[in-house]
C-alpha cells in the first residue's frame, strides 16, 4: 500500500524550529510493526498514527511511536495532530476529543492555535540530596537550587540559572548510582523558572531513542505540578511561557494556561502554533 503522511514543526510559528511530527492520517491498515518501523524511519522524536476511534466520544484514535516504542500520550503529538488534520480539511470542529492509549484527550482549537487538556500527572518519591544530583547532571554542586522530585514520567529538577541550565549534561552511570535504573535511564527535566516564564531542557528515556527532546508538550503538566510543589510557582499564575530546544538549536515556545482550586491546580491546557514542512508518500 501507499501511504501519504505529512510533517510539521510543532510549538513554533518558523520553518525548521520547534519539535518535528510525523502524521500518517489514514492508519487503519498499518499493524503495530510497521508503524513502529515508519517512526524508526522518519527519526523524529514521535510519529503519529490516525484511525477510526474505538470510543464513539472521540473524533479519531491517535497512536503515538517515539523511534524505540509506542507512548500512550505525548503533547507534540496531540497538538501537531490536530493542526495537520484541520490543515488538510479532515477535522472542523473546534472542540472535541482523541483517543489515546492513555484515554481521552481534549484539545481546542483558537484561531490556528491548538489546546490541548493533559492527563494529571501523579506525583511520584522526592529526592533531598541535591549534590549528587547536581554533580550526575554535569552541574556545579551549587547549581540545583530545589530538590528533584518524579512527577508523571519525569524527574524534575529546578537549578538557579540560564547558565546552569545550559551546562546540563546528565551523565546516565551516575544516575544509576543514584536511583534504579528506571529512574535513571528515564526522563529527566530541568527548569528554569523566573515570574511567568520558564526555561527547560529535557533528556529523553533512553529506551526511546531520542536524546534531548525540542518541545515536550506532556512535560508541562508535570513541571507546573513540580514548581508549586517546592513553592516556585505562586498560587492563581494564570498563564505560563516555556522555551525550549534553545541549546539544540531548535527554539520552541509552549504556552500553559492554568486553572486553581485555592492553592492547588485544578486544571492545565497547553497550546502552541505549527508550521508545515512537507507531505509524502511512502511505500509499505
Amino acid at each position: 500500500m501507499i501511504a501519504a503522511f505529512h510533517q510539521c514543526d510543532v510549538f513554533t510559528d518558523r520553518l525548521f524550529g520547534g519539535n518535528p511530527l510525523a502524521v500518517v492520517p489514514r492508519a487503519d491498515a498499518l499493524d503495530n510493526a510497521t508503524m513502529q518501523a515508519f517512526a524508526r524511519e522518519m527519526n523524529c522524536s514521535e510519529s503519529a498514527f490516525v484511525l477510526q476511534p474505538r470510543d464513539p466520544s472521540a473524533v479519531f484514535r491517535v497512536r503515538i511511536f517515539t523511534p524505540g516504542r509506542e507512548l500512550p500520550f505525548a503533547g507534540h503529538p496531540t497538538i501537531g495532530t490536530a493542526w495537520t488534520l484541520h490543515r488538510l480539511g479532515l477535522l472542523d470542529a473546534s472542540t472535541f476529543a482523541f483517543e489515546m492509549e492513555v484515554g481521552l484527550v481534549l484539545v481546542r482549537r483558537e484561531g490556528r492555535r491548538f489546546w490541548m487538556t493533559p492527563p494529571v500527572p501523579p506525583r511520584g518519591e522526592a529526592f533531598g540530596e541535591r549534590t549528587s544530583l547536581a554533580r550526575a547532571l554535569g552541574l556545579a554542586d551549587a547549581a540545583a537550587i530545589e530538590r528533584a522530585q518524579i512527577v508523571g514520567a519525569f524527574l524534575c529538577m529546578r537549578v538557579g540559572s540560564l547558565d546552569a541550565l545550559a551546562t546540563v549534561e546528565p551523565e546516565r552511570a551516575a544516575l544509576r548510582e543514584l536511583f534504579d535504573r528506571s529512574i535513571a535511564d528515564g526522563n529527566v527535566l530541568v527548569i528554569f523558572y523566573d515570574s511567568g516564564r520558564a526555561w527547560v531542557r529535557m533528556f529523553a528515556d533512553i529506551a526511546e531513542g531520542i536524546g534531548e527532546d525540542p518541545a515536550t508538550g506532556s512535560a508541562v503538566a508535570p513541571m507546573l505540578h513540580y514548581l508549586t510543589e517546592v513553592a516556585a510557582l505562586a498560587p492563581r499564575t494564570a498563564v505560563v511561557e516555556i522555551e525550549q530546544g534553545r541549546w539544540i538549536q531548535r527554539r520552541s515556545t509552549l504556552h500553559a494556561r492554568i486553572s486553581w482550586a485555592g492553592t492547588e491546580i485544578s486544571k492545565i491546557e497547553v497550546g502552541g502554533d505549527c508550521v508545515h514542512a512537507f507531505s509524502s508518500e511512502i511505500t509499505l
